[in-house]
């Protein structure tokens, strides 16, 4: 576990005190069913901060499926390009003032 892995859960943990109560920061490591139910009242919780730090640590934890299945995958947009109009070759457009 790296450096920014411990501070974003020691400020999980403190954020999670105030609207779960204690959290165990090494059982929430090593415990796979005590770290769902603690993301689980997380995530039903209204506060949008904690929501946000719970799905920055469970990336950092490795606990986040980053991988889509094919269907949920966003389809790959193409971009056409498209040519400007040409302007007159001996006309001047603009002045100083624009």
């Amino acid at each position: 576990m790296d450096n920014q892995s411990f501070i974003t859960l020691s400020k999980f943990t403190v954020e999670a005190r105030k609207i779960i109560g204690t959290v165990n920061p090494a059982k929430l490591l090593k415990d796979a069913d005590y770290s769902e139910t603690i993301f689980e009242k997380v995530d039903a919780s209204d506060d949008t901060d904690l929501i946000l730090l719970s799905l920055q640590l469970r990336q950092q934890l490795g606990l986040l499926d980053t991988e889509a299945s094919e269907s949920e995958k966003m389809p790959e947009i193409t971009i056409e390009q498209v040519a400007a109009p040409s302007l007159p070759a001996g006309k001047y457009m603009f002045g100083a003032r624009g």
